[in-house]
């Protein structure tokens, strides 16, 4: 079944704990929180004590994207925090495969994350290492950008290619009702959505992204 992470980086920053509260009274399973370093890509966001916060207070499980450069420097701090789900960019280390067993080996879920340029190719060498795909729909750590319908090719090639395996696609970046629907269509499993979901009436939104996602899981 598919999962709706919504994004806190999405959210309302100054009501952070009613959003948190919210999204428990939803059902929602899992959060996904962006780790912006303002070096790999341009903005800063939580940071380890921040996500550290979140996961001690909410009893929902933490995706932790990590939009690092050099994520090895980081990778200590946020298994700290407790996060059960951790992605790296394939872009950001040539060491990933020693970064993913790391992750692994603290029976975390380990994650490797795409920019829309990078051919999916590239997991032919780390399916043994991952439990889930990250696609991103958009160029990473800039809010407002528009979702790149390309992607949906990239879903459909990711999802056979990791056919037999136990790995998930997620896909974070621009997602909306309609492109969440498409991308479950093509082999999505979580969904990541921000502000398609926190802007205007988030329970009237959060409804209107499950019910085009059941759709699809019927």
């Amino acid at each position: 079944m598919t999962i709706i992470l919504p994004s806190l980086f999405g959210a309302d920053l100054l009501n952070l704990k009613q959003e948190i509260d919210f999204l428990e009274k939803e059902g929602t399973e899992i959060i996904h929180i962006d780790l912006m370093d303002g070096n790999f890509v341009s903005h800063i966001a939580f940071g380890a004590e921040q996500i550290k916060t979140i996961k001690n207070y909410t009893n929902m499980k933490v995706d932790v994207h990590m939009m690092t450069a050099n994520p090895d420097k980081h990778l200590d701090s946020i298994l700290d925090t407790g996060a059960e789900m951790i992605s790296i960019h394939y872009e950001s280390t040539p060491h990933v495969h020693l970064l993913l067993e790391k992750i692994k080996s603290n029976n975390r879920k380990a994650g490797i994350v795409l920019n829309p340029s990078t051919s999916e190719e590239v997991l032919k060498y780390l399916l043994n290492y991952i439990d889930y795909v990250l696609i991103m729909s958009k160029n990473p750590g800039e809010p407002g950008v528009k979702f790149i319908p390309e992607t949906m090719h990239k879903i459909k090639n990711t999802h056979h290619m990791i056919q037999g395996q136990n790995i998930s696609i997620e896909i974070d970046g621009g997602v909306d009702a309609k492109t969440a629907k498409e991308s479950v269509k093509n082999g999505a499993d979580l969904v990541v959505v921000g502000g398609s979901l926190f802007n205007g009436d988030k329970k009237e939104n959060y409804q209107n992204l499950l019910k085009q996602i059941k759709g699809q899981n019927s």
